[in-house]
């Protein structure tokens, strides 16, 4: 059986009022803003989930993936629609998904930019935000 550890992923906008409770509980300061949002550093998290425990607002939503350290995203072509939701502006912070397509046979397809995963905030909302759940996270 695979290990699993338990990681709040995303911050709901709709629900956090901004308050700051979560990053002032978080001991590891694996809680970040950007453009008015929390997002969650994983390179940081310890997954104590104090963030989730002094949320009043319910907005730190809690998922499982498997144990160990992020090593980038790969796409599963084949639940990817080529919607290009990941290629527009504020998808990924550091825009590290490309739309690539072969001269020859026009063939498109959508890849993370790997050479550049130092770049990444490592806060997966591009894995929460996929409406068609092709972007998977690679655990080492």
């Amino acid at each position: 059986m695979e290990n699993e550890k338990l990681f709040p992923i995303s911050i709901n906008p709709n629900l956090c009022v901004l308050c700051q409770r979560c990053a002032y509980s978080c001991s590891s300061k694996a809680i970040f803003f950007k453009e008015s949002r929390r997002y969650v550093d994983y390179d940081k998290c310890q997954g104590c989930l104090k963030c989730v425990e002094v949320c009043e607002h319910g907005a730190i939503e809690v998922i499982s993936i498997k144990e160990g350290k992020l090593m980038g995203f790969t796409i599963d072509q084949e639940k990817c629609t080529l919607c290009e939701s990941c290629i527009k502006e504020n998808f990924c912070f550091q825009n590290l998904f490309l739309l690539k397509e072969n001269k020859k046979t026009g063939l498109k397809w959508i890849e993370f930019h790997k050479g550049d995963f130092q770049k990444c905030s490592k806060c997966l909302k591009c894995f929460k935000s996929c409406p068609f759940n092709a972007i998977i996270p690679r655990i080492s």
